[in-house]
């Protein structure tokens, strides 16, 4: 047997075993936990196994990056919030993408954009054709012929379908007639075939579509050479400079006259601003702090469109000063928007939306930097993993940093401090903010207090949905000290509520 085939056989083997193993323990109630963990381990060591059959080596940045990915999925199993676990299993499918990406090759810490986006789409695409990508590129080779001149494999399950089929009409005829005639067998047809049914069908669907998808994940990985992948070359425009540098000096037009205005407005003072807009101080930091956040999101990819359609022509150093005019630009953009975030957070406390956002323009600012140091100086090879690393960098961050628990913490300080604060959504809280909020529940207003006691023995107490599959550490620590805690005995009348 070729060792292209003896790659797909062992991928397909492979792929099933991980199918099943998700169907045995991912399809579990309650968020990912303990069981992403196992499964995550359990296909590094399908990667591992299966790395062997390569014609060649793999490349030890992907074994980092593969095990960057599990590093990913056991932080699962340490903080409890919904989002982070998003966060978690985004920034793990990125690593595997990247590991992927040319087949186990280094390519990722040189890679331009436009590399970035090929590997992305050629991963993405072989994930969906599953086991026919396996008939693309040098991967396609003719299994090995038997003595009667056919392919073994095929011609036995050829036999084993007609067989089947021959066999089907007359077996569906004599089990009705015999299920007719003695009702305790057809008792025993239905509770065997159609009791279960649904739920045997829910099973090997999962099962089947977790297969498809893995045996096209490891066709990326282990064959890289995709002739029609390596061919495809995105055309750049070959734009004059000049034009570029005009259609972004128009931009930077709009940011001066929006920062002039930020001057004024913004840091002269709450009198003014209601003057003229009608709107509260921190009201008008929240109606633009998003926008301005997003405003600048977009003019990232804008500000690397541009140097990239733009031709490498002798008057390339003007766009250089205008894109890098820009980039200062977006800075003031930024730190205007960082400014509201400050006042909206002072007059209304933190949230976790306000909490990632402004982890996000901390990440934001990091590209600019990087930006400005990298493509708008010509050196464009390694920007984008650099950005995206730095984006792991902020998730991994956000779980030291336990965001529920600061969350619980700063508004818990400003109760203290005399303003309001809201004991539902502090209630609401994942298990991370659990032992801050039982240790500074005193702290809070009698109502709030009973509020969140009362929600935080309703959702702590007993067994976690999905058992010891969805296990993480912050849902047993908060169900332990759940376990023996006593609500204020004020409280019986706001649990009513």
């Amino acid at each position: 047997m070729s060792a292209p085939a003896r790659i797909r056989d062992a991928a397909l083997g492979g792929a099933l075993g991980l199918g099943l193993l998700a169907d045995l323990i991912i399809r579990a109630d309650g968020r990912p936990g303990l069981n992403v963990l196992l499964w995550a381990l359990a296909g590094a060591g399908v990667l591992w196994l299966l790395s062997g059959r390569r014609g060649a080596p793999v490349s030890r940045e992907t074994w980092w990056l593969v095990g960057a990915a599990v590093g990913f999925a056991t932080l699962l199993v340490l903080r409890d919030a919904d989002a982070l676990a998003v966060f978690c299993l985004f920034a793990g499918l990125v690593l595997l993408g990247f590991a992927a990406g040319r087949g186990a090759r280094a390519w990722a810490l040189q890679a331009h954009i436009v590399d970035v986006v090929a590997g992305a789409v050629r991963v993405a695409g072989l994930i969906v054709l599953g086991p026919l990508g396996w008939g693309l590129g040098p991967a396609r080779e003719p299994a090995p012929q038997s003595a009667a001149g056919a392919p073994a494999w095929p011609r036995h399950a050829r036999v084993l379908a007609r067989g089947t089929a021959m066999a089907l009409p007359p077996l569906l005829v004599l089990t009705g007639l015999l299920a007719s005639a003695d009702p305790v067998f057809e008792q025993v047809l239905h509770a065997a075939f159609f009791g279960g049914f649904e739920s045997l069908i829910e099973h090997v669907l999962f099962t089947g579509i977790i297969a498809w998808f893995t045996v096209g994940y490891l066709r990326a990985y282990l064959v890289g050479d995709d002739v029609a992948m390596d061919r495809v070359h995105l055309p750049r425009p070959g734009l004059a400079p000049a034009e570029v540098a005009v259609a972004l000096s128009l931009l930077n037009v709009l940011f001066v006259v929006f920062l002039a205005v930020q001057v004024r407005y913004l840091f002269g003072g709450a009198g003014l601003v209601e003057a003229t807009t009608g709107l509260s101080y921190a009201e008008y930091a929240r109606r633009g702090f998003f926008e301005l956040v997003t405003a600048a999101a977009l003019v990232v990819p804008v500000l690397l469109i541009a140097d990239w359609a733009a031709d490498d022509s002798r008057h390339r150093p003007f766009l250089r000063v205008t894109s890098t005019l820009l980039v200062l630009l977006l800075a003031g953009v930024l730190a205007s928007a960082a400014y509201r975030m400050r006042l909206y957070q002072a007059a209304y406390g933190l949230t976790e939306q306000r909490l990632y956002v402004s982890v996000f323009m901390v990440w934001l600012t990091g590209v600019l930097v990087l930006l400005a140091a990298t493509v708008l100086r010509g050196r464009r090879r390694g920007f984008a993993f650099a950005a995206v690393a730095g984006g792991l960098a902020c998730i991994a961050a956000l779980h030291v940093l336990n965001p529920h628990a600061l969350i619980a913490r700063v508004n818990i300080s400003r109760a203290e401090a005399g303003a309001e604060v809201d004991g539902r959504y502090l209630g609401t809280l994942s298990a991370d903010a659990v032992p801050e909020l039982l240790a500074q529940l005193p702290a809070l207003p009698g109502e709030e207090q009973c509020r969140v006691a009362t929600m935080l023995e309703e959702r702590w107490t007993g067994e976690r949905p999905g058992g010891w599959r969805s296990w993480n550490l912050s849902d047993a620590r908060a169900r332990r000290l759940l376990a023996g805690f006593t609500p204020p005995a004020a409280c019986g009348a706001v649990a009513a509520q």
